[in-house]
């Protein structure tokens, strides 16, 4: 099924259920109101948002409501003026074409958030996605469900924001197969790494990066490697067919990072980063297959404090800068990285991941 009908100079209706609706899911739909035009004259579309839901509210309009209504309608309240309905209901009762999943991260397993997919797509809805739970957990019985349903997921957002890593992989580099990659992943820990090494404790170095709103006010996510190591298995899951969970991403907390360490990389003309790497390994003397990354060995994965030389790409990202060194088969090293990894990008990620499926 193609979201929503068109007749004939007119655009069609795309009907969206937003699941989650903090700071990103306002930011979309703040990019939906002011791309409104672009997307009617550019695209044919018009997105309409029939129903929205978090875990204190509901709004649900099956007529659909245009983007910048549901920002009015919901305002500056914490939740969506309706009673909360539970999610399977709200899905049904939205008659969406697309689920838009923008609820919080879980651990262990993320059995909510890959059971909004999973309901979605039953529900004959494609689906997108910035919650790297799901992908990192589940993302082979996500893909298979879809592919049995002829339905699309789609998660551009859920590793680097709207940095396109998974759209250059998919649409601009036929038959190349992802061998591995290198990463700065996580803009809380570069920022502070960086603070560190003009001198700052990692106490006060935190404290700035809270006040910058970089840093949650429980930064345990980001300081012991999780975020990181999820957006490794998420990344490898869906690009390499790796089939790993963010348990099986040695992970190297910053905490355990001295400042010494690294205030002594830059004296020798070095910057510590917290880099994630993931490598598929090959029997020595035995070189990958040309169009296939399944044909070597098991995929390992780490999240460790690595002293980069000063050239390295990823020795030049700073603060909220992120990026990822991708190493392919047929087309060899490629770099990819965005200056600010904000909200605005990751609204911006899941934009373009509804136009892919609209297209």
């Amino acid at each position: 099924m193609t979201p929503g009908s068109r007749a004939s100079g007119t655009p069609r209706d795309v009907r969206l259920c937003l699941l989650g609706y903090g700071n990103v899911a306002r930011a979309f739909c703040d990019l939906l109101a002011r791309q409104e035009r672009q997307l009617a004259d550019r695209h044919g579309l018009r997105l309409l948002v029939n129903a929205v839901g978090t875990r204190h509210g509901s709004l649900l309009a099956p007529g659909g409501l245009p983007p910048a209504a549901v920002l009015a309608t919901i305002g500056a309240r914490p939740a969506p003026p309706q009673a909360p309905l539970p999610a399977a209901e709200l899905l049904a009762a939205s008659a969406a074409d697309i689920l838009v999943e923008l609820t919080v991260l879980e651990h262990d397993g993320a059995p909510l958030s890959t059971g909004h997919v999973l309901a979605a797509i039953e529900l004959g809805m494609h689906v997108v996605t910035a919650n790297k739970g799901p992908i990192a957990w589940n993302w082979r019985g996500i893909a298979d469900v879809a592919r049995a349903a002829e339905r699309r997921v789609r998660f551009e957002s859920a590793v680097m924001d709207g940095l396109p890593v998974f759209s250059l992989l998919d649409f601009t580099l036929p038959d190349c197969a992802l061998l591995g990659f290198e990463a700065v992943f996580n803009a809380t820990t570069n920022s502070i790494l960086e603070a560190m090494g003009s001198g700052q404790s990692l106490a006060d170095a935190l404290a700035d990066a809270q006040a910058q709103g970089f840093a949650e006010a429980d930064p345990s996510n980001d300081l012991d490697g999780w975020d990181a190591a999820y957006k490794a298995a998420a990344l490898a899951n869906a690009a390499m067919d790796a089939r790993m969970t963010p348990l099986d991403v040695a992970r190297e907390r910053l905490t355990d990072v001295p400042l010494q360490r690294v205030l002594r990389a830059r004296e020798h003309g070095k910057r510590l980063r917290l880099v994630t790497s993931v490598r598929r390994e090959t029997p020595a003397g035995v070189a990958p297959e040309a169009g296939s990354a399944t044909s070597a060995g098991p995929i390992r994965a780490c999240v460790q404090a690595a002293e980069l030389d000063i050239d390295h790409p990823l020795a030049a990202l700073s603060g909220d800068s992120l990026g990822v060194v991708l190493h392919t088969d047929l087309m060899g090293d490629l770099v990819v990285s965005e200056l600010h990894g904000l909200v605005p990008q990751t609204a911006y990620g899941v934009y373009a991941d509804i136009l892919h499926i609209c297209a």
